[in-house]
């Protein structure tokens, strides 16, 4: 491969790189991060530099951003291997009647990338850039096109300031005022602003929102997610999700919307679900907060488990639904 051409490809993958962190970024805030977390995780998973254990406690713990990250590792590696290689071959192609040119060329490439990077950060490219990435990723992810998407713009403790693009307007907000439906009384969320076709429009007592309207809220994470991304079930039933297969065993988070009779108000010791069933209860959250597993240990409804042990047993327990 000639010098021109390996420096050229070798500024293309920066390029693609810079391009694939920010598409990364995007992913990881339509799952609920931070602009801040979502970038740090992308480059981190993306340069295969690892992160910190409290860190990857936000990606490991939901399944969504566990297949992100497994993607965005693949990818990290795959450019690193293809970068370097194509580095060696512009070191391996030159010499000394060259050297000059090489530099001239390397220059050119350069300066070209600062000039696409300075473009890409002009405010009204990225915003178009980030509604075409939220676009594709809303069909990645296999989300509901009504289903609303929420992005947090940042944290303070369990709170949040968080931009909501509603594709579904919430059950007890249609064709309703501000006032009414009681959002700040009931659920202490404030809507801090609201933007229709483009424009900024002004929130009042009188206020009534509608599909197509983008919000930013401020309030609790668990509000802003029961008010604007939980809907309500036609037949109450638990849902699985398989993270892994083993053989026969597997490892499966379930969301309870109905106690299984076995763990209705009794211990984990006392239902028997381990030495009766062989099924582990490995992690707990209770409105996104993480609860200490013992012996004495009772499940709620609305509760989000992992559990790991025979697969068969696992959908024989918990794949129950509600008898109305």
């Amino acid at each position: 491969m000639g010098l021109i051409a390996s420096v050229i490809l070798i500024l293309s993958f920066i390029v693609i790189y810079v391009v694939v962190i920010q598409i990364y970024s995007v992913l990881f805030r339509i799952t609920g991060l931070t602009k801040e977390k979502a970038r740090f995780q992308a480059i981190s998973l993306l340069t295969n530099s690892g992160f910190t254990t409290t860190e990857s406690e936000i990606i490991v713990s939901d399944r969504v951003r566990r297949r992100i990250a497994i993607a965005a590792m693949i990818n990290g590696y795959a450019f690193s291997v293809v970068i370097v290689s194509l580095i060696i071959n512009v070191i391996l192609s030159l010499k000394e009647d060259v050297a000059d040119q090489a530099l001239i060329v390397m220059t050119i490439a350069f300066a070209g990338f600062v000039v696409l990077i300075v473009i890409t950060q002009i405010p009204i490219f990225k915003r178009l850039f980030e509604k075409f990435i939220q676009s594709i990723a809303t069909k990645l992810l296999k989300r509901n096109k009504n289903e609303n998407i929420v992005i947090m713009l940042d944290n303070y403790g369990r709170d949040s300031m968080a931009e909501v693009h509603l594709n579904r307007v919430p059950e007890f907000m249609v064709d309703t005022p501000l006032e009414e439906t009681r959002i700040k009384d009931k659920y202490h969320l404030n809507v801090l602003m609201l933007k229709r076709s483009g424009k900024i429009v002004d929130v009042n007592k009188d206020t009534i929102f509608k599909k197509g309207d983008q919000l930013v809220v401020f309030g609790s994470n668990s509000s802003i997610a029961n008010v604007f991304t939980k809907r309500k079930r036609e037949q109450k039933a638990n849902s699985l999700d398989l993270i892994e297969e083993y053989g026969e065993e597997a490892m499966v988070e379930i969301q309870l919307n109905i106690v299984p009779e076995i763990l209705k108000n009794k211990g984990l010791f006392e239902s028997g679900l381990k030495s009766e069933y062989s099924i582990n209860l490995l992690t707990i959250k209770r409105k996104d907060v993480s609860v200490a597993i013992t012996k004495d240990t009772t499940l709620q409804e609305k509760d989000v488990i992992v559990v790991f042990g025979p697969y068969v047993n696992i959908k024989k327990i918990f794949n129950t639904k509600q008898v109305d």
